[in-house]
């Protein structure tokens, strides 16, 4: 929609005093994405330039919107008056004939309400435009009254109202088009004597000869002043954006138990279950499932991938058929290729796993680069960091690691080799090689009675009797290993 005469001012200078947490509320997240962000957004996908009025954290609210929005220009309400001060500290940006003017806490605004005040305002050629709706509640909500008197319109602001202040549910969206000829004209007439000691930009309603009004749904305008506001509205979108995806062919069980942030991408067929959640930017294929309580965050996953239980996946890519967990940790860009099997307390940093890889047990690998149909047994470690660095451990196709190995990276374990259970890699593994770094095991018989009686007695060290029967010296001990050497969990 292109409308090259009218500019958005919208109204974000705000101190949050209701969300009591000693920050803006316009940087909080609803449903994965700054509030502040829906409102920028609505405007650029309707083709409107835009002024953004900010007064508290205002460093921190124009970084986050002028990242996506290079073009958005900035006024600065220093020290906050009211709604009619700060469309004022905005009047030197104007630029075209009528000014539409929102808050920047209406994150579930939709274009057709917008579209509908402009078609509105332009046709009848008002001096002022904009949204009202229906309350039941209004006194919880804290919403201006829409009062007509002998054909006049005004808003009266919840802390001036002087009647019962239940008999208007017709309440003030907060969106508003004045001509910008009339604002220029009265906007400096406003004056403070309310409630709040304030310049009230609804003020100019009654100032007005020809006001037009449109309905909304009151879901549709919400503001959100406080952190059960908040709440609430991500509940509508959550709602909405979890009826799009079913539309579209993804299955919810227990979709209100599920978060789904606004910018993911979800294939048909796939399967999302019961505390879920899938945020950040993540895209998940077709057919995959999604098993109770994981977490997906800004992942890519192709189709058909199953991911079990509790597991988190963070910044990483998991390619077709692969499977993760339960109770896996998968993070650091990470890549999890096809049919790969990360299982259960299994964790990947900035590791790739080659096809048909498996990891089924209880594996830290980090910086690790593993290859095709490896093998990696239960407790399998690769220690990557020496206290300086990080370092990589390779892992060629075709590999078995063996359980409770250790690998001291940087280290390569060539293709089809083996390291027998229990060992301590630290040099390189040639392809087709048998590795074994452990020491030798002696077998005392009869000791263990022995230790039991000393341990009673409460000696809990062997003592030092100078016979050198009763110590075990390892040098030379590695000997000849039958197969049971080389066993490792698969």
């Amino acid at each position: 929609m292109k409308s090259p005469s009218i500019q958005a001012i919208v109204l974000a200078a705000g101190k949050s005093t209701r969300f009591n947490t000693g920050r803006t509320k316009l940087l909080e997240r609803l449903c994965g994405q700054e509030m502040i962000l829906y409102t920028t957004k609505l405007l650029e996908s309707l083709n409107l330039p835009t002024t953004l009025v900010l007064g508290y954290e205002a460093d921190a609210i124009k970084k986050i919107v002028t990242a996506h929005h290079p073009a958005l220009t900035i006024a600065h309400q220093e020290e906050q008056k009211g709604t009619g001060h700060a469309l004022m500290c905005s009047q030197t940006l104007w630029h075209a004939d009528h000014l539409l003017v929102m808050n920047g806490d209406m994150p579930l605004v939709t274009e057709s309400i917008i579209e509908e005040l402009i078609t509105k305002h332009t046709e009848s050629n008002a001096d002022v435009s904009f949204v009202v709706s229906h309350c039941d509640h209004p006194v919880a909500a804290g919403y201006g009254r829409v009062i007509e008197t002998n054909g006049k319109i005004k808003i009266i602001e919840e802390k001036d109202l002087k009647t019962a202040a239940t008999e208007s549910c017709c309440i003030n969206a907060g969106i508003y088009i004045f001509k910008k000829s009339f604002a220029q004209d009265f906007l400096s007439t406003l004056q403070t004597e309310n409630a709040s000691n304030e310049y009230y930009l609804t003020d100019l309603i009654e100032k007005a000869n020809n006001v037009i009004t449109i309905q909304a749904p009151f879901d549709t305008i919400r503001g959100i002043n406080t952190l059960k506001e908040l709440w609430s509205a991500e509940q509508i979108k959550r709602a909405e954006l979890i009826s799009m995806w079913m539309e579209r062919g993804v299955r919810f069980f227990a979709a209100q138990a599920a978060h789904v942030d606004v910018n993911v991408s979800i294939g048909k067929g796939t399967v999302i279950s019961y505390g879920a959640h899938i945020i950040n930017g993540t895209v998940l294929g077709a057919n995959c499932v999604i098993e109770p309580f994981a977490v997906i965050d800004n992942c890519t996953l192709s189709e058909s991938v199953i991911v079990y239980s509790h597991s988190v996946l963070r910044d990483s890519t998991i390619e077709s058929n692969a499977q993760i967990g339960p109770f896996a940790h998968i993070r650091g860009k990470s890549i999890i290729k096809q049919t790969a099997v990360v299982g259960n307390f299994v964790e990947l940093k900035a590791t790739s796993l080659g096809v048909a890889s498996k990891a089924k047990h209880l594996a830290y690998l980090g910086d690790a680069r593993i290859g095709e149909h490896a093998n990696i047994g239960a407790g399998t470690i690769t220690c990557n960091h020496n206290g300086i660095s990080k370092n990589q451990t390779t892992i060629e196709d075709f590999a078995y690691i063996g359980s409770n190995s250790t690998l001291i990276a940087p280290v390569t374990i060539g293709k089809n080799a083996y390291t027998a259970a229990g060992s301590v890699i630290t040099k390189q593994v040639p392809a087709d090689s048998l590795a074994i770094a452990r020491a030798y095991q002696i077998n005392k018989e009869g000791y263990a009675a022995k230790l039991r009686k000393k341990f009673a007695q409460g000696e809990d060290k062997p003592k030092d009797t100078g016979n050198e029967t009763e110590q075990v010296s390892f040098v030379g001990a590695l000997k000849t290993h039958n197969d049971s050497a080389l066993s490792g969990n698969t």
